[in-house]
């Protein structure tokens, strides 16, 4: 309930619209228009992540609030998630309900993490993957189904944010290191994981898409460049008392004793868990806050172990207040740039800059040259240059006659309306494309207006 209060402010303005937030609902629009992903609009964002937003495009068109509110659905079905697997599996050598409370409680380090993201998304199927895993270290479910299920979930869940894949290495070390599983089952779990990659591949090659979803979605597992909305040092303030926690949990749980041997194992999983997923954000992560969410579930588990093992209990309260408050005040410190706040954390790339309703290109469709997307919020997106990283490989190497040819006839398929050039780009492409440069006019400082197609 405390959760659901504190986001209501965030749920009833749209002072607090973020640039992902504007980017997956207008890959959802797009979709929605006959868009091909990874054709019509190049964008490395998972498929099943796109084709949720556009499910949502089709219902409520474009809405902040609807992926707010369906983001809050999902994010408390993993609050109660976490706490069924921690009481289905006897993680703790008590029952108790601080793994729901902690998981609940990191959902306010930033004001973003729980909207509907392709982190959320896939993090729910990772979840699944794990209760699954622990049926078979616990050998309650020693099956080959058990096995394919475990790879269908990592697959699934690698389809919404592709950097899950790795989350398969843990898998197979805890399989490797706490079971007997026989040679024959991990090739069942790579199987199931492979089976959702191989019918989307199918999918995209029925529409003559299949080389541009490995070339553009699978090529970006090599791909370690990514925005950075947010700098480190606002990261580490953010997570500052959440970090401190984990470490020491972690540290005293790992070396502790007290705990049957199945919890040891968990403990060790969910430790290795958490450093791949650590391998995950500082390679992948546009450092967005959202992101953080995939470290939450480890989080939850070690701080509740933590907290269990405390048995005073004055200082089990004292020692919870003092993390509480500490979480609230910089939850509000730096969502309305109190305390201080605002001297050491910049949040200002990440948000949706406001554009009047009588800017020329309201309600247009538009081609934006450049990494800030907010033209987008009063306007439709032409092109498939739409990821300006995908994007600038062709737009910016107009040395070669292929990539010439290539931009003319991305062009001519969905003409834009204007071009808003934030790097100074148009008139180049105007002099190696005279005939399209000929369609366009300069209106103001930076931004192209298409004119009357001038006759042969």
């Amino acid at each position: 309930m405390a959760l659901i209060l504190f986001r209501l402010p965030f749920l009833m303005s749209m002072d607090w619209f973020t640039i992902p937030e504007l980017s997956w609902m207008i890959i959802g629009e797009r979709m929605n228009e006959g868009a091909l992903l990874y054709v019509d609009i190049w964008d490395d964002i998972g498929p099943l992540s796109a084709w949720s937003y556009r499910i949502i495009d089709f219902v409520f068109g474009r809405s902040q609030l609807a992926i707010q509110i369906i983001g809050l659905i999902i994010f408390l079905f993993q609050i109660f998630f976490i706490n069924y697997i921690s009481l289905r599996h006897k993680m703790y050598n008590e029952n108790n309900y601080l793994p729901a409370l902690f998981y609940g409680l990191l959902g306010l380090v930033f004001f973003n993490i729980v909207t509907l993201s392709p982190h959320l998304l896939g993090l729910t199927f990772v979840l699944i993957s794990f209760n699954h895993l622990f049926n078979h270290v616990e050998t309650r479910n020693k099956t080959d189904g058990n096995l394919l299920n475990i790879g269908l979930y990592i697959g699934i869940a690698s389809l919404f944010y592709l950097p899950f894949f790795l989350m398969m290495f843990v898998h197979v070390i805890g399989l490797v290191f706490f079971t007997n599983t026989i040679g024959r089952r991990y090739l069942l779990l790579i199987y199931g994981v492979i089976i959702p990659f191989i019918i989307t591949w199918l999918i995209y090659a029925w529409h003559g898409g299949g080389i541009n979803f490995s070339g553009i979605f699978l090529h970006s597992i090599l791909d370690f460049e990514s925005t950075k909305f947010l700098a480190l040092k606002s990261i580490l303030i953010l997570g500052s008392t959440t970090i401190l926690l984990f470490v020491i949990a972690s540290l005293k749980i790992l070396s502790g004793f007290g705990y049957t041997v199945f919890q040891v194992r968990i403990q060790k999983i969910m430790f290795l868990a958490a450093m791949v997923m650590l391998i995950i954000y500082t390679v992948y992560s546009d450092h967005d806050g959202y992101g953080l969410i995939i470290f939450f579930p480890w989080i939850a588990f070690f701080a509740s172990h933590f907290f269990i093992k405390i048995k005073n209990s004055l200082k089990r309260e004292l020692s919870f207040s003092i993390y509480f408050f500490t979480i609230i005040a910089i939850y509000i410190g730096v969502t309305f740039q109190l305390f201080g706040f605002k001297n050491f954390i910049e949040f200002d790339s990440l948000m949706v800059k406001n554009y009047s309703e009588n800017v020329v290109y309201t309600g247009k469709k538009i081609l934006i040259l450049g990494q800030d997307i907010s033209p987008y919020v009063i306007s439709k997106q032409a092109t498939p240059y739409f990821n300006w990283r995908l994007s600038q490989d062709q737009l910016t190497n107009l040395d070669y006659y292929d990539n010439l040819e290539s931009i003319n006839k991305n062009f001519r398929k969905d003409m834009p309306d204007f071009i808003i050039d934030q790097i100074g780009l148009a008139p180049e492409i105007f002099h190696q494309i005279p005939l399209l440069g000929a369609e366009y006019k300069s209106v103001k400082n930076g931004i192209y207006q298409r004119v009357a197609k001038p006759s042969n």
